[in-house]
């Protein structure tokens, strides 16, 4: 019996592992999730499973990877019910948006309740939509306009979920997070489907890959000028052809946290992963603000690499001290905006006032505001920190 039992879990660990190789696909791959969605579904014992953001439907931003629901099921939702989900308004007012946070339906609200309401009545029972259980990808945070939801569902007679679907979700959920997350980050740099060592090497965001050793098997031309400068981190053992190397950081213990943070990408435990893709931040001798890397895994087949060249593990390095620079075509194309108008916007990315940014320009307090009120026209935002969030998206791109 107890062999038997051994054997189970080895089995089960085995299918865990494999199916977070699998989400991991997502990150350089879009078009996977909804097969991702599917596998999840699989894991927690549900026909059907949606990932979606709850509070933006496709005509302001939103999305959805569906698996199992009927179109015209979701349909309705987006077309009538989007904003009169019971679920959604709960959920919201509780303040129970928030990341990697898992729950079942009762959680929210009582089943009892429940089909007293409209929407269960008239769009979820008839559709066999009796039972859910919920995962916050990413909540409701000032730094997240669009929280994203992953949700499983079940019909009366498939029986509600326990606590164990969720504490197999729960396994999952991190994973899922640092797949999308990264995902995410690479669309919002311009980052196209066809992703390539040549793509990343036109990012102004500092990228690294390390190999399923540790070692670093690519740095785009951000991360080489970082690495070159030897200010608190730099490059051992370079090869021009190969491109492998290794980072040395000079503070020891910052030097611990980096080599554990790319062991964990690379090889993420299944069963102790954090929601978020983990951070290290490296000083600087020259006092400059401090360099930060964010690690996440890549699938074991990605589009980076073949066989044995396969990069298992991504980085996004970040300098702080870097002043911004804006693709001045590409605002001038995209918005119109003028040469005057592009260089208030780097002033304002970098945080300035009004009244510093008309310090350094040589200009009146009176023309920065003029110039950005025209921003805010011709980028179609209405505040600064949209402007602030569209400009940081465009700096990504030379």
């Amino acid at each position: 019996m107890i062999q038997a039992n051994t054997s189970a879990h080895h089995t089960e660990l085995a299918q865990l592992s494999e199916l977070i190789d699998n989400i991991y696909e997502g990150t350089t791959a879009p078009q996977q999730w909804g097969n991702i969605l599917t596998q999840i579904a699989d894991w927690v014992g549900a026909p059907m499973g949606l990932l979606f953001t709850p509070l933006h439907n496709h005509e302001n931003g939103g999305f959805h990877f569906n698996h199992g629901i009927p179109d015209h099921v979701l349909q309705l939702w987006n077309t009538h019910w989007h904003g009169k989900d019971v679920y959604v308004q709960i959920a919201v007012e509780r303040g129970l948006i928030t990341d990697g946070n898992v729950g079942i339906g009762e959680d929210l609200l009582p089943f009892e309740k429940l089909q007293q309401e409209p929407i269960y009545r008239e769009l979820n029972h008839p559709n066999g939509i009796d039972h859910f259980l919920f995962s916050v990808v990413f909540g409701l945070s000032a730094e997240n306009d669009r929280p994203t939801i992953m949700s499983f569902y079940r019909s009366l007679n498939d029986g509600n979920f326990t606590e164990s679907h969720k504490y197999r979700l729960q396994l999952i959920l991190p994973h899922v997070s640092r797949a999308l997350g990264t995902m995410v980050r690479l669309r919002d740099m311009e980052f196209k489907a066809a992703a390539s060592l040549a793509a990343l090497d036109r990012l102004n965001t500092g990228i690294v890959l390390f190999d399923s050793g540790g070692a670093l098997c690519f740095a785009n031309r951000s991360a080489q000028r970082i690495l070159a400068e030897e200010d608190g981190v730099r490059l051992r053992h370079l090869t021009e052809n190969s491109g492998l190397g290794e980072i040395i950081i000079e503070d020891s213990k910052a030097q611990e946290n980096f080599s554990n943070a790319i062991k964990n990408a690379i090889s993420p435990d299944p069963l102790h992963t954090l929601h978020f893709s983990q951070a290290v931040s490296i000083s600087r001798p020259s006092g400059r603000q401090a360099y930060t890397f964010n690690f996440s895994s890549l699938a074991t087949q990605n589009e980076f690499g073949s066989e044995d060249n396969t990069p298992h593990a991504i980085a996004f390095v970040t300098d702080s001290a870097e002043p911004i620079r804006l693709n001045a075509e590409l605002m001038k194309k995209t918005y119109g905006l003028t040469s005057a108008e592009i260089r208030v916007a780097e002033m304002l990315a970098e945080c300035l006032t009004v009244e510093e940014t008309a310090e350094q320009l040589g200009i009146s307090r009176s023309t920065v505001k003029a110039h950005q009120q025209h921003i805010y026209e011709k980028t179609n935002t209405n505040s600064r920190a949209k402007l602030m969030k569209l400009l940081m998206s465009l700096a990504h791109m030379k």
